[in-house]
C-alpha cells in the first residue's frame, strides 16, 4: 500500500511528535508499504522517512525543485516537481491512503486538498488523522458542524477518520491493506 504521509517540518516541536514519526515509519517499513511524502530532511519529515527506510521501505519522496539541496538521503526515488500545488497533486495521485501525522497549516492544507480531489473526482480515498490529545478535535468538530448544516455531506465527512493513538491508526490501516 502506498501510503502519503503529512506531518510537521517545523523545528522545536515536542519529542514525542518526533516518537510517533519514528514509530510510523518503522510501521511502514515492517509491513511492506511504500511511504510517499514531501521528501525533505526537516524535522518529522525525516524521522518517518529515516526509518521507513531503515525497515526496507521505499521511500518515495515529492520534492519542489526550489528545495532539492534539502531532500532527504534516504529517498529511494525523489520525484521533482516545481511548486507546492504539484507537490500535493503528485502525493495526492501516488498514494492509496492518506495519513496526518501532528501537523500545522501545511498538514491542514494537503488533508484538505486530498479530501477536496477524493470528493470532487469521487475517488474516495481514506484519510487518516493521528489526533492524539486532541490536537484534530476541532477540525472533527468543524466537520460536524458543516454536516449538521449540509455544507459537508457524506461520503466527504466520512473519509477523514480520527484516531487517538497510533495502534489505533495502524490497526486501521492494516484492515484497509487487506481489502485493496
Amino acid at each position: 500500500m502506498r501510503i502519503a504521509v503529512y506531518c510537521s517540518a517545523r523545528p522545536n516541536i515536542p519529542a514525542s511528535f518526533h516518537e510517533d514519526a519514528r514509530s510510523f515509519g518503522k510501521w511502514i517499513g515492517d509491513n511492506g508499504h511504500t511511504l510517499v511524502y514531501g521528501g525533505l530532511r526537516y524535522s518529522m519529515m525525516r524521522d518517518v522517512a529515516q526509518a521507513a527506510a531503515d525497515a526496507g521501505a521505499k521511500v518515495m519522496g515529492i520534492v519542489p525543485e526550489s528545495r532539492i539541496a534539502d531532500q532527504h538521503p534516504a529517498n529511494t526515488v525523489s520525484l521533482l516537481v516545481p511548486d507546492l500545488h504539484e507537490r500535493k497533486q503528485m502525493m495526492e495521485e501516488n498514494a492509496d491512503v492518506f495519513v496526518a501525522l501532528e501537523g500545522g497549516i501545511g498538514t491542514l492544507d494537503e488533508v484538505f486538498s486530498a479530501l477536496a480531489s477524493s470528493t470532487f473526482f469521487k475517488q474516495p480515498k481514506e484519510i487518516h488523522l493521528l489526533d492524539r490529545d486532541g490536537l484534530y478535535a476541532p477540525l472533527r468538530q468543524l466537520m460536524e458542524k458543516m454536516e449538521q448544516t449540509g455544507l459537508a455531506t457524506p461520503p466527504a465527512t466520512e473519509m477523514l477518520q480520527f484516531h487517538p493513538d497510533l495502534e489505533s491508526l495502524t490497526d486501521s490501516l492494516t484492515q484497509l491493506s487487506k481489502n485493496l
